[in-house]
């Protein structure tokens, strides 16, 4: 049996397996490491507000602190909620459509995401589950009015994402380490807690919602519009 302080690094590195397989099908590997180095240094930022009310996860240097663990997963799910879609749909880049960048756009929608957890989860003491899911799918539907095409493109994303966690899920927490969430998770909310599969359903409204987001910042922020393959 596995000590309970490898539970998030062996979670980490099954979710950089999903990384690899997204990244030998994509052809945009530049990006996607670049992509990745920006949410490891998200995934460690972010643990200022899950920290205080969703999870005290045991790491190598000990619980609750944040680690090497939170710039891989990070950094894994950054590239595969961001490029999921190589893998999932056929669509690639229509070079013969291009609108120009909106860089200050996604800066604001990054503020203003930073903003609501903050508010929400640290100064009004509402849960990060419920704050998270719903800054995250607020910042979705912003981005489906201002770019109706990259709907089908985050929803297909979400899935597929929700797919891969709830392998990953199952390896980690119903096969090797089926207490975590029990002992390390603070899901006490109502409907945060339940379990779909021994997976809480919060996990699940993260991954999805996270994925729908992150897939569409390319094309929002780039203004990069894809088309079906032929």
């Amino acid at each position: 049996m596995l000590d309970d302080k490898f539970a998030y690094l062996t979670l980490s590195l099954l979710y950089i397996v999903a990384w690899l397989v997204i990244f030998v099908k994509n052809p945009w590997k530049g990006g996607m490491i670049k992509v990745g180095i920006v949410g490891g240094i998200m995934g460690m930022i972010a643990e200022i507000w899950y920290f205080h009310d969703y999870w005290k996860p045991p790491t190598l240097f000990g619980i609750g602190i944040i680690g090497i663990e939170d710039f891989i997963i990070g950094f894994a799910l950054f590239g595969v909620g961001g490029y999921i879609h190589s893998s999932f749909t056929k669509l690639e880049i229509d070079y013969d459509r291009q609108t120009p960048a909106r860089n200050r756009d996604f800066f604001f929608l990054w503020l203003i995401g930073c903003a609501s957890l903050t508010l929400f989860s640290l100064i009004l003491n509402v849960h990060s589950g419920y704050v998270t899911f719903l800054t995250f799918m607020a910042l979705s539907v912003y981005i489906w009015s201002q770019r109706p095409d990259l709907i089908y493109l985050s929803l297909v994303s979400g899935v597929a994402t929700l797919a891969i966690t709830l392998c990953i899920y199952f390896i980690n927490f119903q096969l090797l380490f089926p207490h975590f969430w029990d002992t390390y998770g603070m899901l006490e909310e109502p409907i945060l807690g339940s379990k779909i599969l021994g997976i809480p359903v919060s996990e699940i409204l993260w991954h999805f919602s996270w994925a729908v987001l992150c897939s569409m910042f390319r094309g929002f922020r780039n203004g990069v519009y894809y088309k079906e393959t032929s």
